[in-house]
């Protein structure tokens, strides 16, 4: 009886191997294809914005280092009241400038003003300061100037509708460092609105 208990074991344990050798022989199955890879998008170059389109007068508001730099106020005001602090604004023209800037990143240079309290400096009698403006594809655009300290602001934002609305940005002159200063949004005064 022991020789047939044994026996039974060792044929349990016979084709329990035999069950692994056969799975480890058995070749792998084939690998599932690589899906082919997508093909890489093309980017579309969409022509620069007309200057007609975005030319006009907005009123600019911005953020600089955190603080709001406002638009002009209401017109409506009591008698007596103090004249109301510098304001920020935008009127881009769609010709050409006369004076271009030679430290613009751009041959296509057209007519700008900007206020922008604390970042221009009007000349006497004046409210607003020189600048160019450019379109820089799609519906982006540049606005740039020079500032009393020695530095170039750049306005780069979209155009959406009437409103422009992007990023400041500061190059120092001294040491070509540049930065975000700030972010802006312009809305556009249409005729009969102030």
């Amino acid at each position: 009886m022991a020789k047939v208990l044994l026996g039974g074991r060792r044929a349990a344990l016979l084709a329990a191997l035999a069950v692994v050798a056969c799975a480890k022989g058995r070749p792998a199955p084939p690998p599932a294809p690589e899906p082919a890879p997508a093909a890489a998008p093309t980017p579309v170059s969409r022509p620069p914005l007309a200057p007609v389109l975005a030319a006009g007068t907005y009123t600019l508001q911005a953020v600089v280092q955190g603080r709001q730099i406002p638009g002009p106020p209401p017109q409506a005001r009591a008698r007596g009241r103090q004249a109301a602090p510098p304001s920020a604004s935008l009127v881009l023209v769609a010709r050409a400038s006369a004076a271009p800037n030679g430290l613009a990143p751009s041959t296509t240079q057209l007519s700008a003003t900007v206020a922008l309290p604390g970042y221009t400096m009007a000349p006497r009698g004046r409210t607003q300061q020189a600048a160019t403006w450019w379109p820089s594809g799609g519906d982006s655009l540049t606005v740039f100037w020079m500032t009393p300290r020695n530095a170039t602001i750049a306005l780069k934002g979209a155009l959406r509708g009437d409103t422009l609305s992007g990023d400041v940005w500061y190059t120092s002159l001294e040491s070509g460092a540049e930065f975000q200063l700030g972010t802006f949004n312009a809305v556009r005064r249409r005729a009969g609105r102030r």
